[in-house]
């Protein structure tokens, strides 16, 4: 007969990335990107080919394929960031089966947290404006002025709910996020439906089983 301290113990929190894993940004992004190039340029352009590589870039990388000039690139760079905090947040979208993956976990008394790169003003919108808050019982978001720390923000994270990293999984897609994550010793599960997961790294393929891939990490 296994030990206690050989089964596998649940989690008893899930950190997601809220700008990639739980929210799809890519129709918003192309719409910003469209309005603001019309608005300062009085043209009409498609952004659409550039969505998936870029949508989750900084605006200049976009822009500076778009538009030639730097002045107008950064007018337009301001405008894209306008219309993101306003009308951007009617077009985002939640990943399919997001809410109701969300849901069993809180069902299954996982809490649920989630860090961000924005600033909390933005980032507590796009929770709203998605149904997603209702969800979360963190959200960790960039102070102004200090650049995206994900390492600072999964502490802001663990403090809040009061656990300890190894009683946490967290499913996120970046590279940089996973490391960090990894070394300060949480569970990392990789979100298959945003991209192909790496070799070697534990994924799961679509929303539906989060909860399953988390009772048995």
């Amino acid at each position: 007969m296994p030990s206690d301290s050989d089964r596998v113990r649940p989690p008893k929190a899930a950190i997601f990335n809220l700008d990639s894993v739980l929210i799809d940004s890519r129709k918003a992004w192309q719409y910003a990107v469209e309005e603001a190039v019309a608005a300062t340029c009085g043209r009409r352009i498609n952004a659409q080919p550039l969505v998936d590589e870029y949508h989750r870039r900084p605006w200049p990388h976009a822009l500076a394929l778009l538009l030639p000039d730097r002045a107008e690139r950064e007018r337009c760079e301001r405008v894209c960031v306008e219309i993101s905090r306003r009308s951007g947040l009617k077009k985002l979208l939640v990943h399919e089966g997001i809410s109701m993956a969300l849901d069993s976990l809180r069902a299954g008394s996982i809490e649920v947290g989630a860090i961000t790169r924005q600033q909390h003003s933005l980032a507590i919108k796009q929770a709203q404006s998605t149904g997603l808050d209702r969800f979360l019982a963190v959200l960790a978001a960039t102070p102004s002025g200090e650049p995206y720390d994900p390492t600072a923000r999964l502490a802001q994270c663990t403090a809040f709910l009061e656990r300890d990293p190894s009683d946490c999984a967290v499913v996120f897609a970046d590279a940089e996020e996973r490391r960090c994550a990894a070394d300060a010793g949480f569970r990392v599960l990789f979100p298959a439906w945003i991209e192909g997961p790496p070799e070697g790294v534990k994924a799961i393929s679509t929303p539906n089983q989060i909860l399953a891939a988390l009772l048995t990490c």
